[in-house]
Order: structure tokens, then C-alpha cells, then sequence
């Protein structure tokens, strides 16, 4: 029997198609645009849900970051500042958008919003409840961090773009930290993989019907959670956009809408990492209490809290301790993750 989550998301999709067979028929358009409209109503609806989803990621990092730090956050705008998110939209809208001189013009506009589609595309690969997935594919693990590994290039491009020190210096320090730290994430992926038999997401959700990947690799999830987080460049290990140092890094000379791309895309890398985390180690939708989605809701926004926690906790490296991290701590760690998996799986998969 399905859960009432998957009941309700197949009942819309009915609603769906009947709507657009009415209209379709109303107007007589051609077939072939049929798949085309089903498709765009699809992304319209999850671009909303996603954006409200979104703003409450940033409300609550707010609320949590000055819960810690024993102050009051945002309250004015809106109920408990809720607003304050979308005024900071509107702001950013309006803001003159400033160019250096001697910039690339074309560049300077083109890699902000590549770069925050980039890091959004990932998430159709994402499966979030039984049936409830954009694009499934018999490698989508693969392609996943394939598209993934576009990012470092396209900040090279963002700091390149600004024909500015600053923005280079940062762009390099990101370029390195982000291809560091991808060896480690793909190697601690290898045990997940090696244990499912499958490189395809919700092959691998389904394998951790009984037990989370998590259970029984911690040392693979430490090391692709302490990966995923360098991989976003957030603090503590902002290192390509230290304040202190050299203003915002590749961003420096980023102003309005643009900036607020970047800020964006910041988010939109959160959101995925954290969804990829709760897939391949969390059990994905798999729980005892709620239905589905719920399930892989909650635990995503979990998974969401604690990267904000690191945040708030830690100091921030220097940029050769950084790499240092990355080679000689986390990639032995991922490599003794992945022997201890071959060595105790016929043991493991009595567990599965």
C-alpha cells in the first residue's frame, strides 16, 4: 500500500494531465508539445516548493547561528524575520551592478547564473520518496559528480572574468580546495557503491531498506560529510573567500543580482550535498515513523543543521593546512573505508 505522500504526489500528476489534456485540447496544439508542458509544470511547481524550502534554509541558519551566539537574529521583517530573506532579494535586485574596468564583460555576466544552475542540476538526479524523482538513471551517481566537477572551472572563470588580483587569488585557493577535495568524496563513495551493487541513486536508497550505509560505514559518511562541506566553501573553510585577507575572493567584484547568484548558489550546493548525504548513507526515505517524503525531509534538514553547526564551530584553517587535510587525513580515512568494506562484506550484507 502506498504511503499518503505518494498518494497525494499521484494524485496531482493526474490533476496534471487532465488539465493539460483540457487546455491541449481547447486549443488544439500539437502532441509532440505535450511532454515539453508536462516537463515545465513539473520544474514550476518544484521551483517553487523549492524556493520557499530554500528561504527557510536561510531563515533558519540565522536563527540557529544567533541562537548560538546568544543574540536575536533576524525578528523585524515579517513573523520571527521570516521576510528578512526576501527583502535581502528585493535589495540585491536593486543594486547598481558595478563592472571593473578592465573586466570581461561577457564572462562577468555569464558565469553567475552557470554557475547557480550548476550547482541546482545535480538535484534531479535525487530521488526523495518511492517514484518521486526527476531522472532516473543506471549511473546517475556518476553523473551526479560529474556535474559536480564543473564547479571548480566556473569559479576559475568567475575570478578570471574580474581581471583583478583579489578575485584571482581566490579563484585559484577555490580551484584547489574544490579538486582536493573531490578525491576524497569520490573514494568514500566507492564503499557505498561496492555495498549496493549500483551506481544508480535509488538503487542505492532502496539497499538500506534495513539498515543505513551510515551503520555500517561510519568512517565513508565522516569522510563524504567533512568532504561535502569543504566542497562548499562555506566557513570554517571559506579559505577561497577570506574576509580578512582578500575581501570576498572570487566574488570581490560580483555586485547586485550577481552577487546574490553566487550567495544563491552557496544554498543551492548546501541543498544538494545534504540530499546527496541523506541518499547515500541516511536510507533516504526509508523510516518508522512518517511517510516517505517526510521522512527524507526531515532527515535532509538534519543533515542541513549540522553542516550549519560546523560552521559556527570551528576555526578556519590556513590554505596549506586546508590541503593538508584533504591528503593526508581524509583520503587515507577514505581508503581504509573502502578496505574494511571489502574485507567485512559478506558479513554486511546479512545486515542488508
Amino acid at each position: 500500500m502506498q504511503d499518503p505522500i505518494t498518494m497525494i504526489a499521484s494524485e496531482i500528476n493526474k490533476q496534471i494531465e487532465m488539465i493539460l489534456g483540457y487546455i491541449f485540447g481547447l486549443l488544439g496544439l500539437p502532441e509532440w508539445l505535450y511532454f515539453p508542458a508536462y516537463v515545465l509544470v513539473l520544474i514550476i511547481i518544484f521551483f517553487l516548493l523549492f524556493t520557499v524550502d530554500l528561504l527557510f534554509i536561510v531563515w533558519m541558519e540565522r536563527k540557529l547561528i544567533g541562537r548560538i551566539h546568544h543574540r536575536r537574529s533576524v525578528t523585524e521583517t515579517g513573523p520571527f524575520g521570516f521576510f528578512q530573506n526576501i527583502a535581502d532579494v528585493v535589495k540585491l535586485l536593486i543594486k547598481e551592478d558595478i563592472y571593473p574596468e578592465k573586466a570581461d564583460r561577457f564572462m562577468h555576466n555569464l558565469v553567475p547564473p552557470l554557475l547557480a544552475a550548476t550547482a541546482l542540476i545535480p538535484v534531479v538526479l535525487i530521488p526523495f520518496g518511492p517514484g518521486i524523482w526527476f531522472l532516473r538513471m543506471n549511473t546517475s551517481v556518476v553523473l551526479f559528480f560529474a556535474i559536480a566537477t564543473l564547479v571548480p572551472g566556473l569559479v576559475l572563470l568567475a575570478g578570471w572574468a574580474s581581471n583583478s588580483k583579489l578575485p584571482a587569488i581566490g579563484a585559484f585557493r577555490a580551484g584547489l580546495q574544490l579538486i582536493s577535495y573531490e578525491l576524497p568524496l569520490g573514494l568514500s563513495l566507492l564503499g557505498v557503491v561496492l555495498l549496493a551493487g549500483s551506481l544508480d541513486f535509488v538503487s542505492i536508497v532502496e539497499a538500506q531498506k534495513n539498515i543505513w550505509f551510515a551503520l555500517v560505514q561510519p568512517i565513508g559518511a565522516f569522510v563524504f560529510f567533512v568532504a561535502s562541506i569543504m566542497e562548499l566553501e562555506r566557513a570554517p573553510f571559506d579559505v577561497p573567500e577570506a574576509e580578512g585577507e582578500i575581501i570576498v575572493g572570487w566574488r570581490t567584484e560580483y555586485s547586485g543580482i550577481k552577487f546574490g547568484l553566487f550567495y544563491g548558489t552557496e544554498y543551492f550546493k548546501l541543498f544538494v550535498s545534504a540530499a546527496a548525504f541523506t541518499a547515500l548513507y541516511l536510507g533516504g526515505w526509508y523510516g518508522p515513523f512518517f511517510p516517505s517524503v517526510i521522512y527524507f525531509v526531515l532527515k535532509l534538514h538534519l543533515v542541513i543543521i549540522m553542516m550549519i553547526w560546523v560552521r559556527i564551530t570551528f576555526f578556519r584553517p590556513r590554505p596549506d593546512q586546508l590541503i593538508r587535510i584533504a591528503y593526508t587525513k581524509l583520503i587515507p580515512l577514505a581508503i581504509l573505508n573502502l578496505f574494511l568494506v571489502v574485507i567485512l562484506a559478506p558479513y554486511i550484507s546479512y545486515l542488508l
